[in-house]
């Protein structure tokens, strides 16, 4: 390594070499290679490694103007809102907290989670990432704790220019029920248009297809507050305790980078996977809009 170093300068040096005179050249190498010779490989790896630490702290909010359980409609004619910050470095250790609001719901302000965990990225252009973390759900209805933990899992893998992909996350549901959720997902990067290549910024499509899968109990307490009769509750109930598909959703965001702000547009469908005892269900959509903004910490 030292030696492609010295080599590596010598190189370099080349062209001004014959701009100066003989005995002083010779004392400017001898400086050069001596300071070269105190770096050990070590030293060189520990400045190289400084320039790739990172802290990111993202911060967002969605609006969505209909609400849906699993892709099915409840009666429930509401609009909810999620915010979330989260906070990433480069060892890979993340937390955040997040959390949701319905316009319906007494209390409106439903759930916030806090979440904290390890994630890593491998593979040669670092297209594969593993997560594994720890949920703490807080209801703001405190009879509304079937689950007050996860442990959750994700695996993603992308093409090396990040166009295309694939995730699986799951998560194990425990508190006074227990349960499990799982989804299988194909997502996109589409540039529709670069605006600034120098900043990154740019107008792109981010369609996502996603396959929902799971097993836990529905908490219907808020929804019975609500006075709204749903046909066959019970039933729904106990066939949602058994591991199936429960729904499918296509998303079409629209996403506008710009700096360290992202704006999104987005019309969302589901395809509700019908119970044994269910009829057909209709297909349900509704838009989406969101803003993130990113803070990179020195």
């Amino acid at each position: 390594m030292k030696n492609f170093l010295v080599l590596f300068v010598a190189i370099l040096s080349t062209p001004f070499l014959f701009s100066q005179e003989g005995e002083q050249l010779d004392e400017d190498i001898e400086v050069i290679i001596d300071n070269i010779i105190d770096l050990d490989d070590d030293y060189l790896m520990e400045m190289i490694t400084d320039l790739n630490k990172y802290q990111v702290i993202y911060t967002s909010m969605e609006f969505n103007n209909k609400t849906y359980f699993l892709g099915r409609d409840l009666g429930l004619d509401q609009y909810n809102i999620t915010t979330q910050l989260i906070y990433q470095n480069s060892n890979g250790i993340f937390a955040g907290i997040a959390g949701n609001y319905y316009n319906k719901f007494d209390p409106k302000w439903d759930l916030t989670v806090l979440t904290a965990g390890y994630g890593i990225d491998f593979g040669k252009k670092d297209n594969f990432r593993a997560e594994l973390g720890y949920s703490r759900y807080i209801f703001s209805d405190a009879t509304s704790n079937d689950f007050e933990n996860s442990i959750d899992g994700s695996f993603y893998i992308s093409t090396n220019d990040n166009a295309f992909g694939s995730s699986i996350n799951s998560s194990y549901l425990f508190g006074k029920k227990k349960g499990f959720q799982s989804s299988l997902s194909f997502f996109g990067d589409v540039i529709l248009f670069d605006i600034n290549a120098e900043t990154g910024s740019k107008i792109s499509m981010n369609p996502d297809l996603s396959f929902i899968f799971g097993s836990e109990n529905i908490d219907t307490s808020r929804i019975d507050n609500l006075g709204i009769d749903i046909p066959f509750i019970n039933r729904i109930v106990s066939s949602f305790e058994t591991f199936d598909l429960r729904n499918i959703q296509l998303q079409i965001p629209l996403v506008i980078e710009f700096k360290n702000f992202n704006a999104e547009v987005g019309y969302n469908i589901n395809f509700p996977k019908k119970l044994a005892f269910e009829n057909d269900l209709d297909n349900t959509s509704f838009f989406n809009v969101g803003l993130t903004y990113i803070l990179l910490l020195k």
